[in-house]
Protein backbone atom coordinates (compact mmCIF):
# COMPACT_ATOMS: atom_id res chain seq x y z
CA UNK A 1 0.00 0.00 0.00
CA UNK A 2 1.40 3.15 -0.93
CA UNK A 3 1.21 6.48 1.96
CA UNK A 4 0.59 9.64 1.65
CA UNK A 5 2.29 11.95 0.16
CA UNK A 6 3.05 15.33 0.01
CA UNK A 7 5.04 18.71 -1.41
CA UNK A 8 4.95 21.90 0.48
CA UNK A 9 6.40 25.34 0.39
CA UNK A 10 4.33 26.69 3.07
CA UNK A 11 6.40 26.48 6.33
CA UNK A 12 5.17 27.00 9.83
CA UNK A 13 6.88 30.32 10.17
CA UNK A 14 4.99 31.58 6.69
CA UNK A 15 2.01 31.32 8.94
CA UNK A 16 3.08 32.94 11.66
CA UNK A 17 4.11 36.05 9.54
CA UNK A 18 0.49 36.25 8.65
CA UNK A 19 0.07 37.54 11.83
CA UNK A 20 1.50 41.32 12.70
CA UNK A 21 2.56 42.10 15.69
CA UNK A 22 -0.52 44.22 17.03
CA UNK A 23 -2.75 41.17 15.67
CA UNK A 24 -1.38 38.86 18.09
CA UNK A 25 -1.25 41.37 20.87
CA UNK A 26 -4.92 41.60 20.03
CA UNK A 27 -5.74 38.12 20.37
CA UNK A 28 -3.86 37.52 23.89
CA UNK A 29 -5.12 40.69 25.41
CA UNK A 30 -8.26 39.06 24.34
CA UNK A 31 -11.13 37.36 26.27
CA UNK A 32 -9.57 34.12 27.97
CA UNK A 33 -11.86 32.43 25.69
CA UNK A 34 -10.99 33.73 21.74
CA UNK A 35 -7.28 33.79 23.38
CA UNK A 36 -7.85 30.47 23.68
CA UNK A 37 -9.09 29.90 20.07
CA UNK A 38 -6.57 31.18 18.97
CA UNK A 39 -3.58 29.99 20.42
CA UNK A 40 -5.13 26.73 19.66
CA UNK A 41 -5.78 27.26 16.01
CA UNK A 42 -2.26 28.34 15.65
CA UNK A 43 -1.20 25.18 17.32
CA UNK A 44 -3.04 23.08 14.96
CA UNK A 45 -2.10 25.02 11.81
CA UNK A 46 1.46 24.72 12.87
CA UNK A 47 1.24 21.12 14.14
CA UNK A 48 -0.20 19.42 11.35
CA UNK A 49 2.02 21.52 8.85
CA UNK A 50 4.84 20.02 10.59
CA UNK A 51 3.62 16.63 10.33
CA UNK A 52 4.09 16.71 6.44
CA UNK A 53 7.79 16.85 7.58
CA UNK A 54 8.15 13.63 9.03
CA UNK A 55 7.37 10.04 6.85
CA UNK A 56 6.89 8.35 10.17
CA UNK A 57 3.71 10.57 11.31
CA UNK A 58 2.32 11.16 7.75
CA UNK A 59 2.10 6.59 8.09
CA UNK A 60 0.89 7.18 11.64
CA UNK A 61 -1.64 9.80 10.34
CA UNK A 62 -2.95 7.22 7.30
CA UNK A 63 -3.51 4.65 10.23
CA UNK A 64 -5.45 6.88 12.08
CA UNK A 65 -7.55 7.34 9.36
CA UNK A 66 -8.05 3.53 8.49
CA UNK A 67 -9.20 3.67 12.13
CA UNK A 68 -12.36 6.59 11.67
CA UNK A 69 -13.32 4.27 8.65
CA UNK A 70 -13.37 1.11 10.35
CA UNK A 71 -16.70 1.92 11.87
CA UNK A 72 -18.36 2.01 8.03
CA UNK A 73 -21.60 0.86 7.48
CA UNK A 74 -24.87 1.57 4.82
CA UNK A 75 -27.08 3.53 6.88
CA UNK A 76 -24.22 5.63 8.44
CA UNK A 77 -22.65 6.00 4.95
CA UNK A 78 -25.52 7.63 3.53
CA UNK A 79 -26.15 10.04 6.70
CA UNK A 80 -22.67 10.82 6.76
CA UNK A 81 -21.97 10.84 3.39
CA UNK A 82 -25.29 13.84 2.77
CA UNK A 83 -24.38 15.81 6.01
CA UNK A 84 -20.59 16.26 5.07
CA UNK A 85 -21.57 19.36 3.19
CA UNK A 86 -22.64 21.42 6.37
CA UNK A 87 -18.96 22.50 5.89
CA UNK A 88 -19.22 23.69 2.42
CA UNK A 89 -20.34 26.71 1.28
CA UNK A 90 -23.94 25.45 0.99
CA UNK A 91 -23.42 25.02 4.79
CA UNK A 92 -22.26 28.85 5.15
CA UNK A 93 -25.56 29.67 3.20
CA UNK A 94 -27.64 27.39 5.10
CA UNK A 95 -26.79 28.49 8.48
CA UNK A 96 -26.31 32.45 7.81
CA UNK A 97 -29.80 32.10 6.01
CA UNK A 98 -31.48 29.66 9.35
CA UNK A 99 -29.94 32.46 11.59
CA UNK A 100 -31.42 35.41 9.40
CA UNK A 101 -34.60 34.08 9.36
CA UNK A 102 -34.64 33.98 13.39
CA UNK A 103 -33.84 37.13 13.33
CA UNK A 104 -30.59 36.82 13.85
CA UNK A 105 -29.35 38.80 11.08
CA UNK A 106 -25.88 40.36 12.68
CA UNK A 107 -24.77 37.11 13.92
CA UNK A 108 -25.79 35.77 9.82
CA UNK A 109 -23.70 37.97 8.58
CA UNK A 110 -21.30 37.25 10.88
CA UNK A 111 -21.30 33.54 10.13
CA UNK A 112 -21.44 34.39 6.47
CA UNK A 113 -18.29 36.62 6.65
CA UNK A 114 -16.37 33.82 8.30
CA UNK A 115 -17.08 31.02 7.02
CA UNK A 116 -16.71 32.13 3.28
CA UNK A 117 -13.01 34.00 4.24
CA UNK A 118 -12.22 30.11 5.93
CA UNK A 119 -13.34 28.25 2.42
CA UNK A 120 -11.49 31.21 1.08
CA UNK A 121 -7.72 30.42 2.78
CA UNK A 122 -8.16 26.84 2.65
CA UNK A 123 -8.71 27.16 -0.49
CA UNK A 124 -5.21 29.01 -1.37
CA UNK A 125 -3.88 26.81 1.39
CA UNK A 126 -4.20 23.78 -1.51
CA UNK A 127 -2.40 25.93 -3.95
CA UNK A 128 0.78 26.27 -1.59
CA UNK A 129 0.49 22.36 0.07
CA UNK A 130 0.60 19.55 -2.43
CA UNK A 131 -0.85 16.73 -1.13
CA UNK A 132 -2.89 13.33 -2.64
CA UNK A 133 -5.92 12.76 -1.01
CA UNK A 134 -6.40 8.74 0.97
CA UNK A 135 -8.07 8.06 -2.18
CA UNK A 136 -5.69 8.55 -4.60
CA UNK A 137 -2.42 7.44 -2.40
CA UNK A 138 -3.81 4.89 -0.34
CA UNK A 139 -6.80 2.97 -2.15
CA UNK A 140 -9.37 4.63 -0.16
CA UNK A 141 -12.86 3.93 -1.24
CA UNK A 142 -14.04 7.18 -1.66
CA UNK A 143 -18.09 7.49 -0.46
CA UNK A 144 -18.58 10.77 -2.17
CA UNK A 145 -17.71 12.60 -5.41
CA UNK A 146 -14.28 13.60 -6.13
CA UNK A 147 -13.79 17.27 -4.49
CA UNK A 148 -11.26 19.50 -6.01
CA UNK A 149 -7.64 20.65 -5.50
CA UNK A 150 -4.76 19.49 -2.65
CA UNK A 151 -5.63 17.15 0.43
CA UNK A 152 -4.13 19.99 2.50
CA UNK A 153 -5.76 21.67 4.47
CA UNK A 154 -9.80 20.60 4.66
CA UNK A 155 -11.64 23.56 3.11
CA UNK A 156 -14.88 21.69 5.21
CA UNK A 157 -13.27 21.97 8.57
CA UNK A 158 -12.13 24.88 8.26
CA UNK A 159 -15.63 26.18 7.17
CA UNK A 160 -17.31 24.17 10.15
CA UNK A 161 -14.61 25.00 12.54
CA UNK A 162 -15.28 29.16 11.88
CA UNK A 163 -19.05 29.49 11.41
CA UNK A 164 -19.47 27.10 15.03
CA UNK A 165 -16.99 29.41 16.87
CA UNK A 166 -18.36 32.94 15.92
CA UNK A 167 -22.12 30.95 16.95
CA UNK A 168 -20.59 29.86 20.12
CA UNK A 169 -18.68 33.25 20.79
CA UNK A 170 -20.99 34.09 24.02
CA UNK A 171 -23.30 31.57 24.16
CA UNK A 172 -23.75 29.80 27.28
CA UNK A 173 -21.98 26.37 27.70
CA UNK A 174 -24.63 24.51 26.34
CA UNK A 175 -24.64 26.37 23.12
CA UNK A 176 -20.82 25.84 22.89
CA UNK A 177 -20.89 22.14 23.42
CA UNK A 178 -23.41 21.54 20.54
CA UNK A 179 -21.50 24.04 18.57
CA UNK A 180 -18.01 22.29 18.40
CA UNK A 181 -19.79 18.49 18.38
CA UNK A 182 -21.18 19.96 14.76
CA UNK A 183 -17.76 21.30 13.96
CA UNK A 184 -16.16 18.27 14.80
CA UNK A 185 -18.41 15.73 13.16
CA UNK A 186 -17.56 17.70 10.06
CA UNK A 187 -14.08 17.08 10.38
CA UNK A 188 -15.00 13.55 11.22
CA UNK A 189 -17.31 13.06 8.18
CA UNK A 190 -13.79 13.71 6.09
CA UNK A 191 -12.03 11.54 7.27
CA UNK A 192 -14.78 8.97 6.73
CA UNK A 193 -16.17 9.49 3.33
CA UNK A 194 -12.38 8.97 2.29
CA UNK A 195 -10.88 12.19 0.90
CA UNK A 196 -9.31 13.85 3.93
CA UNK A 197 -6.33 12.57 5.80
CA UNK A 198 -6.78 13.55 10.05
CA UNK A 199 -4.03 16.07 10.23
CA UNK A 200 -5.81 17.80 7.07
CA UNK A 201 -9.05 18.28 9.08
CA UNK A 202 -6.44 19.13 11.97
CA UNK A 203 -5.06 21.91 9.66
CA UNK A 204 -8.65 23.46 8.76
CA UNK A 205 -9.92 23.38 11.90
CA UNK A 206 -6.76 25.68 12.82
CA UNK A 207 -7.06 27.85 9.70
CA UNK A 208 -11.13 28.11 11.14
CA UNK A 209 -10.55 29.10 14.44
CA UNK A 210 -7.74 31.87 14.15
CA UNK A 211 -10.10 33.26 11.50
CA UNK A 212 -13.17 33.10 14.28
CA UNK A 213 -10.54 34.79 17.33
CA UNK A 214 -9.51 37.14 14.54
CA UNK A 215 -12.76 38.10 13.98
CA UNK A 216 -13.77 38.24 17.42
CA UNK A 217 -10.55 40.80 17.66
CA UNK A 218 -13.14 42.79 15.12
CA UNK A 219 -15.91 42.71 17.21
CA UNK A 220 -13.91 43.99 20.40
CA UNK A 221 -12.46 46.73 18.44
CA UNK A 222 -15.97 47.80 16.89
CA UNK A 223 -17.10 47.73 20.33
CA UNK A 224 -14.88 50.18 21.77
CA UNK A 225 -15.44 52.30 19.31
CA UNK A 226 -19.13 52.45 19.65
CA UNK A 227 -19.55 50.49 16.59
CA UNK A 228 -23.58 49.66 16.79
CA UNK A 229 -23.17 46.32 14.36
CA UNK A 230 -21.20 45.04 17.58
CA UNK A 231 -24.13 46.27 20.11
CA UNK A 232 -26.21 44.48 17.80
CA UNK A 233 -24.18 41.31 17.41
CA UNK A 234 -24.10 41.30 21.34
CA UNK A 235 -27.85 41.80 21.82
CA UNK A 236 -28.78 39.01 19.41
CA UNK A 237 -26.32 36.48 20.89
CA UNK A 238 -28.14 37.20 24.20
CA UNK A 239 -31.30 36.21 22.81
CA UNK A 240 -29.60 32.74 21.10
CA UNK A 241 -27.87 32.02 24.25
CA UNK A 242 -31.49 32.38 26.34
Amino acid sequence: MSRARSSWSLAPRDVLRAFDGDTLRSLVAGRPVRRSVGIAGGAMVVGSLALLSSTRLQRADVRMGDLVRRSRSGPSDRVIAAATDLGSLYGVVGVSAALALRGHHAIARDVATVGSAAWLLAQGGKTRVKRARPYEADGVIRLIRPPTGSSYPSGHAAVAAAMMSVVAADGPARLRAACVGLAAFVGCSRIYVGVHYPSDVVGGTGIGLLLAAGWGVVRRLAREGGGGDAAAVDAEWAVLGA
